[in-house]
Protein backbone atom coordinates (compact mmCIF):
# COMPACT_ATOMS: atom_id res chain seq x y z
CA UNK A 1 0.00 0.00 0.00
CA UNK A 2 1.05 3.19 -0.86
CA UNK A 3 2.56 5.20 2.25
CA UNK A 4 3.08 8.70 0.92
CA UNK A 5 5.84 10.41 1.72
CA UNK A 6 8.06 8.59 4.54
CA UNK A 7 10.39 10.13 7.47
CA UNK A 8 13.42 8.63 5.35
CA UNK A 9 12.04 10.38 2.29
CA UNK A 10 11.20 14.03 4.07
CA UNK A 11 14.88 13.11 5.41
CA UNK A 12 17.32 12.28 2.79
CA UNK A 13 15.16 15.36 1.02
CA UNK A 14 16.37 17.93 3.65
CA UNK A 15 20.08 16.31 3.08
CA UNK A 16 20.26 16.89 -0.11
CA UNK A 17 18.85 20.79 -0.12
CA UNK A 18 21.88 21.46 3.03
CA UNK A 19 24.22 19.72 0.28
CA UNK A 20 23.14 21.63 -2.81
CA UNK A 21 22.80 24.92 -0.45
CA UNK A 22 26.35 24.35 0.87
CA UNK A 23 27.67 23.57 -2.77
CA UNK A 24 26.20 26.87 -3.98
CA UNK A 25 27.80 28.43 -1.07
CA UNK A 26 31.42 26.92 -1.83
CA UNK A 27 31.21 28.77 -5.41
CA UNK A 28 29.52 32.09 -4.54
CA UNK A 29 31.45 35.22 -4.72
CA UNK A 30 33.29 36.59 -1.49
CA UNK A 31 33.09 40.14 -1.20
CA UNK A 32 35.19 41.00 0.95
CA UNK A 33 38.76 42.08 -0.59
CA UNK A 34 40.72 40.65 2.06
CA UNK A 35 39.10 37.50 1.90
CA UNK A 36 39.09 36.87 -1.65
CA UNK A 37 42.80 37.45 -1.47
CA UNK A 38 42.95 34.64 1.25
CA UNK A 39 44.97 31.18 0.17
CA UNK A 40 43.80 28.15 1.67
CA UNK A 41 45.87 25.28 1.45
CA UNK A 42 45.71 21.38 2.53
CA UNK A 43 48.03 19.17 3.63
CA UNK A 44 50.39 18.31 0.67
CA UNK A 45 49.39 21.15 -1.00
CA UNK A 46 52.66 23.77 -2.53
CA UNK A 47 52.48 26.91 -1.34
CA UNK A 48 51.85 29.58 -3.97
CA UNK A 49 54.03 32.84 -4.37
CA UNK A 50 57.06 31.57 -2.28
CA UNK A 51 60.08 32.17 -4.54
CA UNK A 52 63.50 30.10 -3.85
CA UNK A 53 65.34 33.00 -4.98
CA UNK A 54 64.09 35.62 -3.19
CA UNK A 55 64.16 33.52 0.13
CA UNK A 56 61.77 32.67 2.82
CA UNK A 57 61.93 31.52 6.12
CA UNK A 58 59.66 28.25 6.99
CA UNK A 59 56.91 28.96 9.66
CA UNK A 60 54.46 27.21 11.67
CA UNK A 61 52.45 24.74 9.52
CA UNK A 62 54.84 24.14 7.19
CA UNK A 63 57.83 22.24 5.86
CA UNK A 64 60.39 22.40 2.64
CA UNK A 65 60.04 20.32 0.17
CA UNK A 66 62.68 17.24 -0.52
CA UNK A 67 64.86 20.05 -3.69
CA UNK A 68 64.19 22.74 -0.75
CA UNK A 69 63.29 25.33 -3.56
CA UNK A 70 59.38 24.76 -2.26
CA UNK A 71 57.44 25.42 0.34
CA UNK A 72 54.51 22.37 1.43
CA UNK A 73 51.71 22.92 3.99
CA UNK A 74 51.35 20.18 6.68
CA UNK A 75 48.42 21.57 7.81
CA UNK A 76 44.56 22.68 6.54
CA UNK A 77 44.13 26.95 6.85
CA UNK A 78 45.06 29.75 5.51
CA UNK A 79 48.48 31.04 4.57
CA UNK A 80 49.63 34.03 6.18
CA UNK A 81 52.96 36.04 4.94
CA UNK A 82 54.92 38.39 7.46
CA UNK A 83 58.04 39.87 5.62
CA UNK A 84 59.74 36.25 4.28
CA UNK A 85 57.91 34.46 7.10
CA UNK A 86 55.07 32.16 5.63
CA UNK A 87 53.23 30.22 8.23
CA UNK A 88 49.73 28.42 7.87
CA UNK A 89 47.45 29.41 10.68
CA UNK A 90 44.98 26.28 11.26
CA UNK A 91 41.27 26.78 10.95
CA UNK A 92 40.37 24.68 13.98
CA UNK A 93 43.34 24.78 16.45
CA UNK A 94 43.64 26.05 19.97
CA UNK A 95 43.85 29.59 20.85
CA UNK A 96 47.08 31.76 20.55
CA UNK A 97 47.21 34.48 22.98
CA UNK A 98 48.62 37.79 21.93
CA UNK A 99 48.49 41.03 23.85
CA UNK A 100 45.37 43.27 23.96
CA UNK A 101 43.18 40.35 23.04
CA UNK A 102 40.13 40.37 25.36
CA UNK A 103 39.22 37.10 26.29
CA UNK A 104 36.70 34.80 28.23
CA UNK A 105 37.57 32.05 31.15
CA UNK A 106 36.48 29.90 33.04
CA UNK A 107 38.14 30.04 36.74
CA UNK A 108 39.49 26.21 37.09
CA UNK A 109 41.91 26.60 40.45
CA UNK A 110 42.75 29.65 43.03
CA UNK A 111 45.79 28.96 44.53
CA UNK A 112 49.52 31.53 45.31
CA UNK A 113 47.58 34.91 44.92
CA UNK A 114 46.45 33.88 41.16
CA UNK A 115 43.39 32.00 39.39
CA UNK A 116 44.10 29.87 37.06
CA UNK A 117 41.79 30.28 34.01
CA UNK A 118 40.34 28.09 30.93
CA UNK A 119 41.05 30.25 28.21
CA UNK A 120 40.46 27.57 25.36
CA UNK A 121 44.60 27.59 24.84
CA UNK A 122 47.34 25.02 25.29
CA UNK A 123 47.73 26.10 29.06
CA UNK A 124 45.64 27.75 31.43
CA UNK A 125 46.03 31.59 31.84
CA UNK A 126 46.81 33.55 35.24
CA UNK A 127 45.31 36.25 36.43
CA UNK A 128 47.12 37.77 39.40
CA UNK A 129 45.73 39.24 42.88
CA UNK A 130 47.45 42.31 42.09
CA UNK A 131 45.98 42.38 38.40
CA UNK A 132 42.11 43.07 39.65
CA UNK A 133 40.30 45.31 40.84
CA UNK A 134 39.69 45.33 44.87
CA UNK A 135 36.06 45.63 46.35
CA UNK A 136 34.98 49.40 46.30
CA UNK A 137 38.32 50.46 43.61
CA UNK A 138 40.58 50.55 46.96
CA UNK A 139 43.79 51.54 44.91
CA UNK A 140 46.41 49.46 48.01
CA UNK A 141 49.08 46.78 48.05
CA UNK A 142 47.71 43.08 48.27
CA UNK A 143 47.94 41.74 51.76
CA UNK A 144 47.08 38.33 53.03
CA UNK A 145 43.51 39.19 54.26
CA UNK A 146 43.06 39.82 50.58
CA UNK A 147 44.33 36.29 49.50
CA UNK A 148 41.80 34.58 51.63
CA UNK A 149 39.30 36.90 50.13
CA UNK A 150 39.97 35.13 46.73
CA UNK A 151 36.92 33.47 46.34
CA UNK A 152 34.70 35.91 46.69
CA UNK A 153 36.05 37.64 44.07
CA UNK A 154 35.84 34.46 41.22
CA UNK A 155 35.49 31.49 42.56
CA UNK A 156 35.42 28.13 40.69
CA UNK A 157 33.74 27.63 37.48
CA UNK A 158 33.27 31.61 37.64
CA UNK A 159 32.94 33.13 33.73
CA UNK A 160 35.65 35.77 34.01
CA UNK A 161 36.04 38.62 31.30
CA UNK A 162 39.70 39.63 31.10
CA UNK A 163 42.41 41.05 28.56
CA UNK A 164 45.83 39.95 27.90
CA UNK A 165 48.27 41.84 29.50
CA UNK A 166 51.02 39.67 28.10
CA UNK A 167 52.48 36.50 26.97
CA UNK A 168 54.73 34.15 28.82
CA UNK A 169 57.87 32.56 27.49
CA UNK A 170 56.22 28.87 27.62
CA UNK A 171 52.66 30.30 25.71
CA UNK A 172 51.19 31.25 29.00
CA UNK A 173 48.72 34.34 29.06
CA UNK A 174 48.74 36.76 32.08
CA UNK A 175 45.53 38.16 32.50
CA UNK A 176 44.12 41.54 34.16
CA UNK A 177 40.69 43.49 34.84
CA UNK A 178 41.64 46.36 36.04
CA UNK A 179 39.07 48.13 33.62
CA UNK A 180 35.95 48.54 35.32
CA UNK A 181 34.40 46.64 31.79
CA UNK A 182 36.63 43.47 33.43
CA UNK A 183 34.75 41.28 35.71
CA UNK A 184 32.82 38.14 36.53
CA UNK A 185 29.82 37.83 34.09
CA UNK A 186 26.49 36.65 35.58
CA UNK A 187 22.28 36.25 34.17
CA UNK A 188 23.64 34.66 30.60
CA UNK A 189 25.12 31.65 28.96
CA UNK A 190 28.78 31.14 27.63
CA UNK A 191 28.94 29.31 24.21
CA UNK A 192 32.13 27.69 22.80
CA UNK A 193 33.13 28.03 19.01
CA UNK A 194 36.23 28.17 17.30
CA UNK A 195 38.71 30.80 17.71
CA UNK A 196 39.38 31.52 13.71
CA UNK A 197 35.30 32.60 13.70
CA UNK A 198 36.03 35.62 15.79
CA UNK A 199 38.32 38.22 13.91
CA UNK A 200 40.29 40.67 16.52
CA UNK A 201 37.65 44.10 16.38
CA UNK A 202 37.83 47.64 17.58
CA UNK A 203 34.80 46.59 19.82
CA UNK A 204 34.10 43.03 21.43
CA UNK A 205 31.70 44.32 23.73
CA UNK A 206 27.83 44.97 22.40
CA UNK A 207 24.76 45.37 23.51
CA UNK A 208 22.21 44.52 20.86
CA UNK A 209 18.53 46.18 20.78
CA UNK A 210 15.95 43.96 20.57
CA UNK A 211 13.14 45.68 22.04
CA UNK A 212 10.49 47.32 19.74
CA UNK A 213 8.12 50.57 19.94
CA UNK A 214 7.80 51.90 23.56
CA UNK A 215 9.86 49.51 24.62
CA UNK A 216 13.37 50.73 22.84
CA UNK A 217 13.64 53.56 25.39
CA UNK A 218 13.51 50.79 28.49
CA UNK A 219 15.69 48.37 26.82
CA UNK A 220 14.11 45.85 28.92
CA UNK A 221 15.03 42.50 26.48
CA UNK A 222 18.07 43.54 25.07
CA UNK A 223 21.45 41.56 25.02
CA UNK A 224 24.70 41.61 25.53
CA UNK A 225 27.35 39.16 23.77
CA UNK A 226 30.94 39.42 24.58
CA UNK A 227 32.83 38.02 21.60
CA UNK A 228 36.01 36.70 23.28
CA UNK A 229 39.38 36.37 21.11
CA UNK A 230 39.53 32.77 22.30
CA UNK A 231 36.40 31.67 20.69
CA UNK A 232 34.12 31.71 24.13
CA UNK A 233 31.00 34.00 23.42
CA UNK A 234 29.05 35.18 26.57
CA UNK A 235 25.15 35.62 25.66
CA UNK A 236 23.36 37.67 29.00
CA UNK A 237 21.25 40.04 30.45
CA UNK A 238 22.92 43.72 30.03
CA UNK A 239 25.20 44.72 33.03
CA UNK A 240 27.44 47.74 33.05
CA UNK A 241 30.06 46.14 30.54
CA UNK A 242 27.97 47.34 27.79
CA UNK A 243 26.06 50.10 29.66
CA UNK A 244 24.88 53.62 27.54
CA UNK A 245 26.06 55.91 29.94
CA UNK A 246 29.71 55.71 31.17
CA UNK A 247 29.09 57.25 34.26
CA UNK A 248 27.76 53.26 35.05
CA UNK A 249 30.54 52.30 37.48
CA UNK A 250 30.79 48.69 37.32
CA UNK A 251 31.42 46.72 40.88
CA UNK A 252 33.30 44.03 41.58
CA UNK A 253 30.68 41.01 42.32
CA UNK A 254 31.74 40.89 45.97
CA UNK A 255 30.07 44.38 46.36
CA UNK A 256 27.11 44.74 48.86
CA UNK A 257 25.02 46.72 46.47
CA UNK A 258 25.72 44.26 43.43
CA UNK A 259 24.65 41.60 45.62
CA UNK A 260 21.72 43.08 46.84
CA UNK A 261 20.76 44.21 43.08
CA UNK A 262 21.47 40.78 41.26
CA UNK A 263 19.08 39.30 44.37
CA UNK A 264 16.48 41.26 43.11
CA UNK A 265 16.65 42.07 39.38
CA UNK A 266 15.46 38.85 37.18
CA UNK A 267 15.47 38.07 33.59
CA UNK A 268 11.95 38.25 32.76
CA UNK A 269 10.63 35.59 29.90
CA UNK A 270 10.94 36.91 26.95
CA UNK A 271 14.67 38.14 27.55
CA UNK A 272 15.51 34.83 28.42
CA UNK A 273 14.14 33.54 25.17
CA UNK A 274 16.30 36.72 23.52
CA UNK A 275 18.85 35.13 24.81
CA UNK A 276 18.41 31.37 24.37
CA UNK A 277 17.95 32.49 20.37
CA UNK A 278 21.04 34.88 19.84
CA UNK A 279 23.15 31.97 21.46
CA UNK A 280 21.58 29.33 18.74
CA UNK A 281 22.25 31.87 15.96
CA UNK A 282 25.73 31.60 17.31
CA UNK A 283 25.72 28.57 17.00
CA UNK A 284 23.90 28.06 14.05
CA UNK A 285 26.82 30.39 12.51
CA UNK A 286 29.36 28.46 14.05
CA UNK A 287 28.03 25.13 12.64
CA UNK A 288 28.55 26.53 9.25
CA UNK A 289 31.80 27.98 9.90
CA UNK A 290 30.86 31.26 9.16
CA UNK A 291 32.16 34.40 10.52
CA UNK A 292 30.54 35.49 14.12
CA UNK A 293 30.23 39.19 14.42
CA UNK A 294 26.84 41.34 15.38
CA UNK A 295 25.25 41.77 11.79
CA UNK A 296 25.59 38.09 11.14
CA UNK A 297 23.99 37.11 14.42
CA UNK A 298 21.22 39.71 14.25
CA UNK A 299 20.62 38.54 11.15
CA UNK A 300 20.73 34.44 11.98
CA UNK A 301 18.24 36.53 14.77
CA UNK A 302 15.72 37.67 12.50
CA UNK A 303 15.67 34.98 9.81
CA UNK A 304 14.23 32.54 12.66
CA UNK A 305 11.73 34.69 14.60
CA UNK A 306 10.30 36.00 11.08
CA UNK A 307 10.06 32.42 10.41
CA UNK A 308 8.27 31.34 13.45
CA UNK A 309 11.28 28.86 14.39
CA UNK A 310 11.17 27.50 17.26
CA UNK A 311 14.48 28.09 19.77
CA UNK A 312 15.31 24.53 19.77
CA UNK A 313 14.65 23.61 16.27
CA UNK A 314 17.33 26.63 15.27
CA UNK A 315 19.77 24.16 14.80
CA UNK A 316 17.94 21.41 12.45
CA UNK A 317 18.86 20.57 9.32
CA UNK A 318 15.72 22.48 7.51
CA UNK A 319 16.56 26.00 9.29
CA UNK A 320 20.55 25.24 8.26
CA UNK A 321 19.54 25.23 4.89
CA UNK A 322 17.41 28.56 4.72
CA UNK A 323 20.79 29.99 6.32
CA UNK A 324 23.30 29.26 3.81
CA UNK A 325 20.64 30.54 0.74
CA UNK A 326 20.11 33.65 2.49
CA UNK A 327 24.30 34.26 2.79
CA UNK A 328 24.45 32.60 -1.36
CA UNK A 329 21.81 35.32 -1.82
CA UNK A 330 23.79 37.76 -0.03
CA UNK A 331 27.24 37.50 -1.59
CA UNK A 332 25.31 37.36 -5.26
CA UNK A 333 23.51 40.53 -4.39
CA UNK A 334 26.67 42.29 -3.28
CA UNK A 335 28.91 41.01 -6.08
CA UNK A 336 29.96 44.00 -8.48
Amino acid sequence: RDMGVTFTDARDRSHAAYARAKTALEHAPVPDGALRASVFVAPGDVIPGVDADDGFLRGHGTRTSMCGTKLIATTAGVVERVNKLVSVRGLKSRYAPETGDVVLGRVRAISGKRWKLDVNARQEAVLQLSAVHLPGNVQRRRNDVDELNMRGLYAEDDVVSAEVQSVYSDGAAALHTRSLKYGALKRGQLVRVTPTLVKRLPQHFHRLQLDTGEEIEKGVNDVEILLGCNGFVWVGAPSSATAPRETEIRREPNDVIDDLNAANESVYERQRENIARIANSIRVLAELFLPISPPAILDVFNASAESGMAVKDMLSQGFLTRVLEREVERRIASDP
